[in-house]
């Protein structure tokens, strides 16, 4: 698989969300990976959905040729992509008004912060 060169911009969770349509956007009309910060910290990244497929899509076997930092990365794929089915396919038996309490309370929390 050849490595191709992604523009990758830097953005924090508050531009994120103040300009979320745009940065969707450019994620699907440019190829551009977002990375998003939290005080400083990288926390989430929006790539183009082609590119997450790419990444998930991999041979799960592995190959004898592969580095030691090749067969970390690759469990660690195969460890999110589990998680990921495992989330998507047990849905949290929540109410939607208890969904809702618990963002509000998730929201004050953060913005009561100093």
């Amino acid at each position: 698989m050849a490595t191709a060169k992604h523009v990758v911009k830097i953005v924090s969770a508050t531009e994120a969300k103040n300009r979320f349509g745009e940065i969707l956007k450019a994620a699907y009309l440019h190829a551009e990976h977002l990375i998003i910060e939290r005080d400083g910290v990288p926390v989430a990244a929006i790539v183009p959905i082609a590119d997450y497929q790419e990444t998930f899509a991999l041979d799960e076997t592995g190959s004898a040729e592969a580095t030691g930092e090749d067969q970390r990365r690759r469990q660690a794929r195969l460890s999110l992509a589990e998680f990921l089915k495992q989330v998507h396919s047990q849905p949290p038996d929540v109410s939607e008004d208890e969904a809702e309490a618990d963002i509000a309370e998730a929201i004050q929390a953060t913005r009561s912060r100093p």
